[in-house]
């Protein structure tokens, strides 16, 4: 069996129910525990009875250290602060063997179990996602998949994590940390068996999504003379609204016609599928547009060459000085500096 979890809002939920079914696809032998984090996505899922999904509300572990988070943080780094959190909480009172976070904006396109077998031939007690890209300012690592195991490194790992967060989870540069995510880079030095996955098939997405040959036929992405079957794609920077009948999908990236065609496609149907038959909206059709067309045609111009070391350099650059003291593009509330 394996366990996952995740959370999000009401706002979120079609995501949230699209990676559910993608994961229900591949496999029977997993249970997925969703932390909602507002009543009404609460009792949406609820009400839909999911076979495999366990269902928390956010509202009702909310004390101590948490209230006190939440005071001072956008609603997005508090999302992003209450990950961690969802995740040891979901450890501790459930007594589970291994727990894996997971981005509710993925889509599953192969059995995880695939991903579960490389950790366990490593012997892992800590599995994480690489970018697989050069720049890794805001991190080597990707919270989209983030694997514990109950033994000593794992929940030690796991505590610290959700400690850090705890104390500091904001969306600025500081201090060699960023959000909850630059936390990963640390952990391989402070704990034992921190494992990187290997397979390039998990976490493709809009930053690394060039660097790959992919093969419809056989499910497979191929990266200079190696082969790996594509797991999973991560949406992020992609939007969701509806407009009558129509599913509009806001990009503010860029995506090549190969991705839109093998996963942008796919996870247009699918979220399609979840508005007619769990939403209760009636959908017939989608269409892909950009957030700003001038951004999105710079990005997939740079799309193109951010491999060359130049190009590396001077994003590093830029993105240091954007993020250095940045609010974050969500906030509700100023931070308390």
């Amino acid at each position: 069996m394996m366990y996952f979890c995740t959370l999000f809002d009401s706002n979120y939920i079609s995501k949230g129910i699209a990676l559910y079914l993608s994961l229900e696809k591949h496999t029977s032998d997993f249970l997925l525990y969703v932390m909602a984090m507002d009543r009404k996505c609460e009792k949406m899922l609820a009400s839909m009875n999911f076979a495999h999904m366990q269902i928390e509300c956010i509202e009702d572990i909310e004390t101590g250290e948490l209230l006190e988070a939440k005071k001072n943080r956008s609603r997005a780094e508090y999302c992003w602060t209450c990950g961690s959190v969802v995740t040891e909480h979901f450890f501790r009172t459930q007594n589970l063997p291994e727990i894996t976070y997971l981005d509710s904006d993925l889509m599953f396109f192969s059995s995880p179990e695939i991903i579960e077998k490389e950790l366990k031939d490593a012997n892992a007690s800590v599995g994480l996602s690489p970018h697989f890209i050069h720049n890794t300012l805001f991190g080597i690592y990707c919270v989209q998949y983030v694997y514990f195991k109950r033994d000593k490194d794992g929940e030690a790992c796991l505590s610290w994590w959700k400690n850090e967060c705890l104390k500091w989870c904001y969306s600025k540069l500081e201090d060699g940390k960023y959000g909850d995510q630059k936390y990963l880079d640390y952990m391989e030095d402070l704990f034992d068996n921190v494992y990187a996955i290997k397979n390039r098939g998990v976490g493709i997405a809009n930053w690394n999504q060039e660097q790959y040959k992919y093969n419809a036929s056989d499910n497979t992405l191929s990266y200079k003379e190696s082969k790996w079957p594509m797991v999973f794609f991560h949406y992020n920077g992609l939007n969701i609204k509806v407009e009558g009948e129509k599913l509009v999908l806001i990009n503010s990236k860029y995506f090549l016609k190969s991705i839109q065609n093998l996963f942008v496609k796919e996870y247009a149907d699918l979220l399609i599928h979840v508005y007619n038959d769990y939403l209760g909206e009636k959908i017939v059709s989608y269409t892909l547009k950009p957030q700003s067309r001038l951004r999105v045609m710079v990005y997939g111009l740079f799309v193109r060459v951010r491999t060359k070391k130049i190009c590396v350099w001077l994003e590093k650059k830029y993105m240091k000085k954007r993020y250095a003291h940045r609010f974050s593009p969500y906030s509700e509330r100023k931070l308390n500096n």
